[in-house]
């Protein structure tokens, strides 16, 4: 077949203009540094890239609210752990406040500075994030989780948590409740002595038998004539006895023990265990220490109010660390989650870079052939326009 001279330099022509096309592209690629400048180049590679933006943007997303919920669960567990000093400072006072040579005055200073604690508890329960909302108020937005009034504590949050998501098929709580904390308190059995006792007779021992499950409660514990005797809240007698100081008796898995002398007609309160809020066990501590006028029988009443406070401010410490230790493994399970995040995205953005990143080393060798390529065809051109008969005359 021949091939005209005009043919082969329009041929000529187009291949100049496919390699002047092809160095431009090129030459982009290197300057951006991507490899695809434009979803034509590779329309797989261009929708694989979008799908993993995508999955990288929700990474980020994840990473956020990972970040959000650290910083709340940071702040509960600073203030949980300001309670915890709270708490044993109370501890302390209580166990000063049954010292046998404490007089009234020295009480009255041990109820003010308990006063003192219960509000530096108001102020961990009101603590806020760093929106302004109370961090114990669960999804309530407000500035107060907790308001004091006449007959306690009033708990101005709500009782549900966020549930944060950090990662496919995977949420974790934003932190706990103000009633969680502060209200849902577990108390034990505890026993509380009549206003109008005016013996000297104080609780010195209270142990509960694990398998037992006490009926009928509360309990009262009546002493008359050098006898004991226990009936249940309808009045029926469970137990009865010869009263001896320090002796121990046991009525259907409870064990009670007294010191001291009581007055005939006086009694005490065997009352279930249960739920108390923080505020009231300490407001009880320090209620009883204020009621102390130095006399023995005020002195009973005091002894078994404390022995109480006791029981309960343990009971709140051990609440409390419980806490915390969830505190803690909702933020194991936060840096879990982020290292899980972080090794994906690494692997996304190697792969996304696969896709559209330019290996510069090659392309600038193939730059260097296309324009090696195109010069060729140039000078090709070139020569046969320079090509006549009239040169051969």
């Amino acid at each position: 077949m021949r091939i005209s001279t005009q043919a082969f330099q329009t041929r000529t022509l187009e291949m100049i203009q496919q390699k002047t096309a092809e160095i431009a592209k090129t030459q982009a690629q290197i300057a951006s540094g991507e490899r695809l400048t434009r979803a034509g180049d590779d329309p797989a590679a261009a929708a694989r890239g979008v799908a993993l933006d995508s999955a990288l943007e929700q990474i980020a997303r994840y990473q956020s609210s990972i970040g959000q919920v650290r910083e709340r669960l940071i702040g509960e567990e600073a203030a949980l752990d300001e309670l915890t000093g709270v708490l044993n400072t109370v501890r302390e006072l209580t166990i000063q406040g049954g010292g046998a040579a404490m007089d009234a005055s020295t009480a009255q200073s041990l109820a003010e500075q308990l006063r003192a604690q219960i509000d530096a508890v108001y102020g961990i329960a009101n603590r806020q994030d760093a929106d302004g909302n109370a961090l114990f108020a669960g999804t309530r937005q407000t500035g107060q989780a907790f308001a004091a009034s006449g007959s306690g504590a009033s708990y101005l949050g709500d009782a549900q948590t966020r549930s944060i998501r950090i990662g496919p098929n995977q949420s974790l709580a934003d932190g706990h409740t103000g009633g969680d904390v502060f209200m849902a308190v577990p108390a034990a059995m505890a026993v509380t002595a009549a206003a109008g006792n005016t013996g000297t007779a104080s609780l010195g021992q209270l142990a509960v038998d694990t398998a037992a499950s006490p009926a009928g409660l509360p309990w009262s514990v009546r002493f008359e004539a050098g006898n004991w005797t226990v009936a249940d809240e309808g009045g029926n007698t469970l137990g009865s006895g010869v009263y001896t100081p320090g002796e121990s008796f046991t009525v259907d898995g409870v064990t009670l023990g007294f010191d001291d002398q009581p007055a005939d007609g006086d009694s005490f309160a065997v009352l279930p265990g249960g739920q108390q809020d923080v505020f009231a066990t300490l407001d009880q501590i320090a209620g009883a220490l204020a009621a102390f006028d130095g006399s023995s029988a005020s002195r009973a009443q005091l002894t078994t109010a404390l022995y109480r406070g006791l029981d309960n401010v343990e009971s709140a410490t051990k609440h409390v660390i419980d806490l915390r230790a969830s505190v803690g493994n909702g933020l194991q399970t936060l840096d879990r989650a982020e290292d899980s995040h972080e090794g994906v995205a690494v692997e996304l953005m190697g792969t996304l870079s696969d896709l559209r990143d330019v290996d510069i080393a090659e392309a600038a060798s193939r730059l260097s052939l296309q324009i090696t390529a195109l010069e060729a065809a140039q000078q090709t051109l070139v020569r046969m326009q320079g090509l006549s008969l009239f040169r051969l005359l």
